[in-house]
């Protein structure tokens, strides 16, 4: 799939009289062109970027309204990013009586901005989404300052500190309240900055104060299953309740629905007739939708080929 941004024109007009003018109208006009061409590029590189980040938000978004109602998922991912520019200076001559001798120049710069997309199918949509999760990712992430309690709710799918009953990350489960326990330590002690990840014996291994868990004590999620376990917090409307099965929020993210458009959104999307959109002054939320888009970078294949963003220099 291929978006263009519609062409960017800039033209004016003027009107010198005199050899000598004409001449320094000529020259003022090609320095205004490299000014504009200059302005262009730095304007495309932003807007290359503030799409790109939005645009993925928004397929994020999406794509968690889909799994609450139980719609496949479909993503894309940006293939290749091209600008190109043209410029042109036309001028025209007249001779009157009256006026003498005048001279009109023209000149006009046009943007072809393009996106190219491609979905993420075969052996990179198993790897990036139905691959779990690695405990080195978990280890980068912790290190990388997330916070315990969010990384374990939506990533931790057991905790086997008994491998004879591991603790699961399920409100319907005995031992549910063990494992929101033990995430309780951890996230203590990571407040007071006694959490720290080390490598014994060639493995990676969490302490918390005194205790220890081993990589082999946890079970991690895909891709897949954090989205869907995120999805279950997207408000359904009256209208759509026959559509989705009634799910307990979790309290990850919170994903508003409404008729009408959303005034005070971060980000939004339609969907079935309906606004679907996370709060700009709902934090919690904002940071899960940033830590789900850290995921959906981390777990991607390596791309046969990069996004290239092709802009040309003076």
């Amino acid at each position: 799939m291929t978006i263009r941004s519609s062409n960017r024109t800039i033209s004016t007009r003027i009107a010198p009289r005199g050899l000598l003018a004409t001449a320094l109208l000529t020259a003022v006009f090609c320095t205004s062109g490299c000014a504009v061409s200059n302005q262009a590029l730095r304007a495309d590189f932003t807007d290359f970027n503030n799409i790109i980040q939005y645009n993925q938000s928004q397929q994020m978004l999406l794509n968690l309204v889909r799994l609450h109602y139980r719609e496949p998922p479909m993503f894309l991912q940006a293939g290749s990013l091209l600008a190109s520019y043209s410029s042109a200076i036309g001028g025209d001559s007249s001779l009157g009586f009256d006026d003498g001798y005048g001279l009109g120049l023209d000149y006009e710069f046009a943007s072809k901005p393009t996106i190219t997309y491609t979905p993420i199918e075969g052996k990179a949509y198993v790897t990036q989404f139905m691959t779990e999760v690695s405990f080195d990712t978990l280890c980068l992430l912790v290190r990388a300052g997330w916070p315990v309690t969010k990384l374990c709710d939506l990533i931790v799918e057991k905790i086997a500190l008994d491998p004879a009953d591991p603790l699961r990350n399920d409100s319907g489960s005995p031992s549910f309240a063990q494992f929101t326990a033990t995430v309780a330590m951890l996230q203590k002690a990571q407040e007071d900055g006694k959490l720290s990840v080390v490598s014994s014996n060639g493995a990676l291994e969490i302490i918390a104060g005194t205790e220890t868990i081993h990589a082999g004590a946890f079970q991690l999620r895909s891709l897949s299953d954090i989205m869907f376990v995120a999805s279950k917090n997207t408000e359904t409307p009256i209208a759509h309740a026959g559509r989705t099965k009634a799910t307990k929020p979790n309290g990850a993210i919170t994903i508003h629905a409404s008729k009408d458009a959303p005034k005070e959104a971060m980000v939004w999307v339609q969907h079935g007739g309906h606004y679907f959109s996370i709060d700009d002054t709902d934090i919690a939320s904002k940071d899960t939708l940033a830590l789900l888009m850290q995921l959906f970078r981390i777990q991607a294949a390596p791309p046969a080929g990069a996004p290239l963003l092709t802009l040309p220099v003076r």
